[in-house]
């Protein structure tokens, strides 16, 4: 039996609407790795260096939208947009210029990989596969990211913590 919990937070339409189309996207990359696994084809060096690939451009787009990107309260209220914190039950804990940091308490991607009949382990490497993304993004700010925390290894809720980085 599964020691995950991910249940459905209560949403708007438009929340529903984002979040299965979240858990579609993430039911394909699944059904995809999974794949790969069966024919022994390795695939995580690929997906890592498509997400580092992605994290340039998608780090351009914040930037643009930033007035100061090494304001890590300005990166929260990117990473926290109404929609976001509806379809992934965002909590921000903390928001200041050094340090901005949320639990997650739904993950839409697991949910779609639950939905496959993966295994806890799959999920859980699929997580980390997912979140090579997010680590990659945070480096392309030149931010440093902590994941103490996440819901594909049984956890409560998905912690991520960034912090500027410090000057060498």
């Amino acid at each position: 039996m599964s020691k995950i919990e991910n249940n459905w937070p209560t949403q708007s339409r438009e929340g529903m609407l984002y979040s299965r189309a979240l858990v579609n996207a993430a039911k394909k990359g699944a059904l995809n790795a999974v794949g790969f696994e069966e024919r022994g084809i390795p695939y995580e060096d690929v997906y890592r260096e498509s997400s580092r690939k992605l994290a340039v451009e998608n780090a351009k787009n914040f930037r643009e939208r930033m007035e100061n990107p090494e304001d890590l309260r300005e990166w929260g209220k990117q990473m926290t947009p109404p929609l976001g914190r509806e379809t992934f039950g965002m909590e921000v804990l903390e928001s200041t210029e050094d340090c901005f940091s949320m639990d997650m308490h739904f993950c839409p991607h697991l949910k779609g990989w639950e939905e496959l009949g993966l295994s806890d382990e799959m999920c859980a490497k699929l997580c980390d596969l997912a979140m090579a993304g997010d680590f990659a993004m945070a480096e392309e700010m030149g931010y440093e990211l902590e994941n103490p925390t996440r819901l594909a290894n049984g956890d409560c809720a998905c912690r991520v913590i960034y912090r500027r980085k410090q000057s060498e």
